[in-house]
């Protein structure tokens, strides 16, 4: 009984090393796909956010001609210069669709008040890319606050959606650094960030070896006894 015990919880353990290897490989395998779509986009031109259709690759430099409207979002906990803050989310009209537009990062002044957000009123046309909303991880309970300025968690866009009453692209155009409407702009860093996932992978998987070898030693020392 005692080493079908030890024999299960060793198999347990292996499957548990094994698919967090597995995982750490999918992790490192999105990532390149990330960096090889930053470096196939970087170099094209812009082109119109309405000719892109929905779902455009990553990094895809888009340019919009319209409006910005108000409410504005504020995304909470980004880390930038090892301050906490937020990225701010301005709904951006163009005919009767919404484009989420990222304006970039502002300080949270250690939540003793939020930061001061400046709508345009101009009709005007912006330049960035395509980025897709992730998420992040989640400090409250409620992904959004109930009153402005909405404080969010994580990009919800069907929530987003049913509080503007508007129909909204799936994707977000982060603005060009040079716009005059960014905020403080946070550099896309996509240089060799998959490999710290393989070496992950390869410590699970390491673990998952010396799982089956001590799987095999105390399988040989029950055959030997018997």
């Amino acid at each position: 009984m005692k080493n079908i015990f030890k024999n299960l919880s060793l198999i347990i353990i292996i499957s548990i090393c094994f698919y967090l290897g597995l995982w750490q490989m999918d992790r490192a395998n999105e990532k390149l796909r990330i960096q090889t779509d930053f470096k196939q986009q970087v170099s094209k031109d812009y082109i119109d956010t309405k000719s892109v259709g929905e779902n455009p690759i990553r990094y895809t430099k888009i340019f919009s001609s319209g409006i910005f409207v108000e409410p504005y979002f504020l995304l909470d906990n980004i880390v930038f210069n090892r301050k906490a803050g937020y990225f701010v989310l301005s709904p951006f009209l163009l005919d009767d669709k919404i484009l989420l537009v990222n304006r970039g990062w502002v300080e949270n002044y250690s939540r003793q008040r939020f930061p001061t957000i400046i709508t345009p009123k101009e009709k005007t046309t912006i330049k960035g890319y395509v980025k897709y909303p992730m998420q992040l991880l989640e400090l409250s309970e409620s992904n959004i606050t109930k009153s402005k300025p909405y404080v969010l968690q994580n990009i919800n866009i069907s929530q987003i959606s049913k509080i503007l009453n508007r129909d909204i692209y799936s994707f977000i155009l982060t603005l060009d650094e040079n716009s005059k409407y960014s905020y403080q702009y946070i550099v896309e860093k996509n240089e060799n960030k998959h490999f710290k996932h393989y070496m992950y992978a390869g410590q699970w998987f390491l673990f998952a070896i010396i799982g089956i070898v001590f799987l095999t030693i105390l399988n040989r020392k029950k055959n030997g006894k018997s």
